[in-house]
């Protein structure tokens, strides 16, 4: 079918409206919009700041190689761009696993990338591999990740990098997962906690911090395994909403009973990518509020006050 001149002129403009219009609308809104994409069994959250300022959190990936689906390309690349994310200002790559990397390399072929905070830590992961190839060829600023860090997403959001310690953890028996990079957002007095794949040793480590973890959201880490779920951790982030990314079919048994007892125990609203889809949170202290994209998943609405009374959905 010929498409008349006129035609094309129309769409051109109408998107170029679209384009102003989303613009205005995100200098005027106050809201940090943080988006737990349902990747499968693996991790990939976006952050996009009032500014407009982005941070992509990982991008997903399939552990082995089991088939060709590329979750960077038919999954994290779309969501990139139905969320009108032009570029990405910071890419966290929290630590070297397929299921955390896997997806990145064909996010950085679509996406212009500012600067990427990796822990750089030994892996011989392919994607790995390729993602850093890419990152040298875009000549793409790469920072060692550290404790001690900021990140400043502007309007007064930053994120603090609270692991990987240096030196490193080492002697854990999952030095990859310990050593994964954990950021804390903070906004006014709310607070997101990424944790990373962090296990018993990690989670102990962010634990002796007390109070400076404390955090509204918590993204639980490795999925809900039952190495992270330290009663002491838990009780020190005290959150009032745990995200679990999770695939709807692993063979791991994620999340744990363990991990899920110990939300329970801090009376932490609970949301699963498995069960909700991408899991939206938007914060404008002192109010926050979570869905699921799915057709079955859950919202919540509470402000800062309300949450801290305990209130129901």
């Amino acid at each position: 079918m010929k498409i008349s001149r006129e035609r094309i002129l129309l769409l051109v403009l109408l998107a170029a409206v679209i384009a102003v219009w989303w613009a205005a609308w995100g200098e005027v809104s106050d809201e940090l919009t943080i988006t737990v994409l349902d990747v499968g069994q693996g991790d990939c959250i976006l952050v996009q700041a009032p500014g407009g300022r982005t941070m992509l959190v990982d991008g997903g990936g399939w552990q082995g190689r089991q088939t060709e689906y590329d979750v960077g390309r038919e999954v994290v690349t779309p969501a990139l761009l139905a969320r009108a994310v032009s570029r990405i200002d910071v890419l966290v790559i929290t630590h070297p696993h397929e299921d955390h990397v896997g997806g990145l390399p064909a996010v950085v072929e679509a996406v212009p990338v500012g600067m990427v905070l990796d822990p750089m830590l030994e892996s011989d992961s392919e994607s790995y591999k390729q993602l850093k190839e890419l990152v040298e060829e875009r000549k793409i600023p790469m920072h060692r990740a550290a404790e001690g860090q900021h990140i400043n997403l502007g309007r007064g959001i930053y994120a603090q990098v609270l692991s990987p310690p240096d030196p490193r953890l080492e002697g854990t028996g999952a030095e990859l997962n310990d050593n994964s990079v954990v950021l804390r957002i903070v906004y006014g007095d709310e607070s997101v906690l990424l944790a990373g794949d962090v296990e018993r040793a990690g989670a102990r480590r962010l634990a002796g911090m007390g109070a400076a973890i404390r955090s509204t959201v918590l993204k639980v880490p490795h999925h809900g395994s039952s190495g992270p779920a330290v009663p002491t951790f838990i009780q020190a982030v005290s959150p009032k909403l745990a995200v679990i990314s999770v695939g709807e079919e692993n063979t791991f048994g994620h999340p744990s009973d363990e991990m899920l007892r110990e939300l329970d125990h801090v009376e932490a609203k609970i949301m699963r990518t498995d069960m909700d889809g991408a899991v939206t949170v938007k914060i404008e202290p002192p109010r926050w509020w979570a869905r699921g994209m799915s057709p079955r998943g859950r919202s919540h609405r509470l402000s800062g006050a309300v949450a801290a009374a305990g209130a129901s959905e």
